[in-house]
């Protein structure tokens, strides 16, 4: 039986997301897409390559082409299974604090560059770093793009993301984490964090609280809480590209609870960082048959604590529900096509430096 590399993609996912038995990997042959072979490697591993494959980032739509074939590996981890390919280490790593094991998925291209950007990838409430990285298609952009894809893992798959309700240990693993990777060889300059729901309420909450060693966020499917706004302090000023759906049953787009709405969590932000004007335009509608459109709004003029100016952004998918733009799987709702969250977070924090 063949199946269409998404397609397999998209059944592998939904068993994860929901607790489910995943099919027996064995007992599926042969190719899934043209040219993309199948295989699955053992935990830390990857399938050695002598290609070189390129790629390039759409500016619009986030979208990756590559100049060659990847070919897709599955790579077994603590936490499941991880898409991967054959340009890639893919490996589980822990760090200790105060006595607490921490873990986090490492993936890293097989060419090591020195002084290699980082893309720290938080995951959503109750899923797990394998399944972020898969649903979000990361492992091309790393292994094409040169940046490193680490994914940590919250204590109990949830992130503290509230200040007001919950301790420093989430901001302490994730600047004890930064500290770890500069060490690998990380470029301390250019450490990038994006979160999905509940690990974009805990992106807002580093851009608070862990402001100097963060250059550049990504946040998608999350505002702000009340919490953060309310406790925030004087953070440097950091660009912020935010993915919000208008569908979005789990995280409103006009607010809940202790939750800001989307307009009040821009206001916050864009006052905070003092930008100036805003351009809106509309994003092209490359998958009609998805029910969804995206309106984009760049926040221009804001100050930088390193001189200069940056911006904001906020990618509004009307019709979008709790999901990854252009990612595997969703929480609920319908994923918009019509743009890739990955590679526009990658294109846009990629520009900046702290």
């Amino acid at each position: 039986m063949k199946f269409e590399r998404a397609t397999l993609s998209r059944l592998l996912l939904s068993s994860v997301l929901c607790g489910l038995a995943l099919p027996a990997l064995a007992g599926i042959t042969g190719p899934y897409g043209t040219g993309l072979n199948r295989t699955v490697n053992p935990a830390g591993t990857s399938t050695p390559t002598t290609a070189s494959v390129t790629g390039s980032v759409d500016p619009v739509s986030g979208y990756l082409s590559v100049s060659g074939t990847l070919k897709r590996t599955w790579v077994t981890l603590t936490g499941g299974l991880v898409a991967s390919n054959n340009l890639l280490t893919v490996s589980s790593s822990t760090l200790t604090m105060t006595g607490t094991v921490r873990r986090y998925v490492l993936m890293r291209p097989n060419v090591v560059l020195r002084n290699a950007p980082v893309l720290l990838m938080l995951h959503a409430n109750g899923i797990t770093p394998e399944t972020m990285a898969s649903l979000t298609e990361v492992a091309d952009y790393a292994a094409t793009q040169g940046f490193w894809a680490v994914l940590p893992a919250a204590t109990g798959n949830v992130w503290k993301d509230d200040p007001r309700t919950s301790g420093t240990d989430d901001v302490n693993f994730i600047s004890a984490l930064i500290t770890q990777l500069v060490s690998q060889g990380a470029d301390p300059a250019r450490i990038y964090v994006a979160g999905y729901s509940n690990g974009g309420f805990m992106a807002t909450r580093l851009a608070c609280a862990a402001s100097d060693r963060i250059a550049a966020f990504g946040i998608v499917a999350a505002t702000t809480r009340v919490g953060v706004t309310n406790t925030c302090g004087t953070p440097v000023s950091r660009p912020k590209a935010w993915f919000l759906g208008t569908a979005d049953t789990i995280v409103p787009i006009a607010g809940a609870l202790d939750l800001r709405s989307a307009d009040a969590a821009l206001a916050f932000w864009n006052s905070r960082q003092g930008c100036a004007g805003v351009i809106a335009t509309s994003v092209p509608n490359r998958a009609a048959n998805d029910r969804t459109t995206v309106q984009l709004a760049r926040y221009t003029g804001c100050l930088s604590g390193s001189g200069g100016a940056v911006e904001n952004r906020a990618y509004v998918i009307t019709g979008g529900g709790h999901a990854w733009p252009g990612g595997l799987v969703s929480v609920t709702g319908v994923i918009s096509q019509d743009i890739k969250a990955t590679g526009l977070i990658w294109n846009f924090v990629r520009g900046y430096r702290r």
